[in-house]
């Protein structure tokens, strides 16, 4: 026994202690001995409801230096050597300085780690986005952040997601380059040309640009863009991240995140595209949001990843910005071995009308077996794959379809609205070339108590009108039961609820009633999982027993039951 659990007996007692000490103690007792720092250490984190720091650690980064955060106590830990999933976010800083310190920190942390596996940086730069920025401190941010990031590379790192990386964006932009805007800019009528001086401005070489031939490869695109000179400067010099030349050597990432196209652009474009070429990558989740609405520098920027990305098999967009879908849609037919593409309804919001989009060179792709977004979507996908059978091409594959639904609504109307769009894609996947032996419906929640609540109010009162006398039945609305059965069977039918409740809720049956509740509108169902409502997921763990049979109450023909947590 170590002297740590002779003095107070177990573990717990030690940690009550040690929560009670301020962090000046905190870091002599982590400096003292090895079982010290082990608690310590531990102390810190489990305020921060880190419990397992190797398995999963979400580091909330403190504007004070002085504060004793998750990250500093990990700094002062003797016994964490590798990280699967580290999160650094800095969002609570508001100066680029203190940014600076805190990259430093983050490198110094990573650079003591064996290996890493997921690494995400939030740093959403919108606190001090327009505060002036010297050439000098503008370098030396590149360069903390080229070292930090070329460091968690050489850590073997297969999952690298970025938020945010937006802070500098405004001070580049896209240059007139003729080679560029020829082919996309219609010509200007006399009366709305610029002046002779406007003009000539646009395309003056800059200084720090390579010379480039008329037709750029979208990856040389980084000499189209220029630095915004200031006020009282005649020229700048270019900065940005400059990619190690070891990249191929040592990158192994297979997966990537960005919810920013910040990352696309100077000064972090040119290490974000090096590193994408050189790494094989298989799956890229993107948020396109922001996207310029200049439509030559977003078409430079969607180039730039098709050409960096070509062999890329899974696709995942979750939000864009109003009038963008259509040039997406069109980018995505670059991708041959595209084979999972997964499409958030929220990026057909206003601005980017499903009827407008031309599906036909999407429909043409050899490989997509799985696909996920809204009905309205899948539809008319399906219908574009039935024009091309028509016209004689062959598409001989199977097709997994999976309607993504954000639940907001658990109206007798809304209940009744959703039950029709699933039966609409049913009937147009029964009508498809391909052999669907997958239909899946994937929920998300904006509150999922209250909606689960409010549905099983509406079941509730369907059994007592079935269950009541007559007179009662005359009071129930419902004309039918809000429920999905198939005309045809053949495909395997999936429900997953995107939920908050944790693995030990889930297991102890906590959400049972919610869940039944929607299990209910599919009595056919074959597969029912539990998911975070987040795109990272752990392993698949299958549900107790109990928890299985009283699913199958409701869903008799239910042969999985499984649920996914965080990562």
């Amino acid at each position: 026994m170590s002297t740590l659990q002779d003095f107070w007996c177990t573990d717990e007692l030690a940690l009550h202690t040690f929560a009670s000490l301020p962090a000046p103690d905190l870091r002599k007792c982590a400096e003292v001995s090895r079982s010290f720092n082990r608690i310590a250490v531990q102390s810190v984190l489990d305020q921060r409801k880190i419990w397992n720091v190797q398995r999963s650690a979400a580091l909330n980064l403190a504007d004070n230096p002085n504060d004793l955060d998750g990250l500093s106590a990990l700094l002062l830990s003797v016994h964490v050597e590798s990280l699967a999933n580290v999160k650094f976010d800095l969002e609570r800083l508001t100066s680029v300085q203190s940014a600076l310190k805190t990259f430093q920190k983050m490198q110094r942390l990573v650079d003591r780690m064996a290996s890493l596996h997921t690494v995400c940086v939030n740093w959403p730069s919108y606190a001090y986005k327009n505060q002036p920025i010297s050439d000098k401190m503008l370098a030396t941010a590149c360069k903390c952040v080229e070292v930090f990031l070329d460091t968690i590379i050489a850590k073997g790192c297969a999952t690298l997601q970025f938020n945010g990386f937006d802070a500098f964006a405004s001070k580049y932009k896209l240059k007139k380059n003729p080679a560029i805007t020829a082919a996309e800019t219609p010509r200007v009528p006399t009366a709305e040309r610029l002046s002779i001086w406007d003009g000539a401005w646009g395309y003056l070489p800059s200084l720090h640009t390579r010379a480039t031939s008329d037709a750029l490869s979208p990856l040389s695109e980084e000499g189209n863009y220029s630095r915004i000179p200031s006020r009282f400067s005649i020229s700048t010099p270019w900065i940005s991240l400059t990619p190690s030349p070891k990249l191929s050597q040592v990158t192994k990432l297979t997966a990537f995140f960005a919810d920013s196209t910040g990352v696309f652009r100077p000064p972090f474009s040119q290490w974000t595209f090096a590193l994408l070429k050189a790494s094989p990558v298989t799956s890229i989740t993107l948020s396109l949001q922001d996207i310029p609405n200049d439509g030559v520098e977003s078409k430079v920027i969607l180039d730039r990843l098709a050409e960096a990305i070509p062999d890329v098999t899974t696709i995942r967009l979750y939000s864009a910005r109003s009038g963008v879908m259509k040039e997406v849609v069109a980018w995505l037919g670059h991708f041959q071995q595209l084979q999972f593409l997964h499409i958030e309804p929220e990026c057909f919001s206003e601005g980017n009308n499903i009827d407008d989009l031309d599906l036909q060179a999407l429909a043409r792709l050899p490989h997509i077996g799985q696909l996920g977004s809204s009905s309205y979507f899948i539809c008319a996908y399906l219908a574009s794959c039935r024009s091309i059978q028509v016209d004689g091409e062959h598409l001989p594959r199977t097709l997994e379809v999976i309607m993504r639904h954000i639940w907001t609504s658990s109206t007798e109307s809304a209940v009744s609205a959703f039950i029709k769009d699933f039966e609409r894609l049913h009937n147009a996947v029964m009508e498809t070339p391909f052999q669907c032996l997958y239909h899946a419906i994937d929920l998300s929640f904006d509150c999922f108590p209250d909606r689960a609540k409010a549905l099983g109010r509406i079941w509730n009162r369907l059994d007592s009108s079935i269950l009541g006398p007559a007179s009662d039945a005359k009071k129930v609305s419902l004309e039918a039961p809000p429920c999905f059965r198939p005309t045809e069977s053949g495909s395997w039918i999936s429900l997953s609820l995107r939920i908050t409740a944790t693995e030990d809720e889930i297991q102890r049956g906590v959400v049972d009633e919610e869940v039944i509740a929607f299990c209910r509108m599919f009595p056919t169902l074959d597969e029912i999982r539990l998911l975070p409502d987040g795109p990272s997921l752990g392993p698949r763990l299958p549900l107790r027993q109990e928890r299985v049979d009283k699913f199958k109450s409701v869903c008799p023909e239910l042969q999985h039951a499984s649920l996914f947590m965080n990562v």
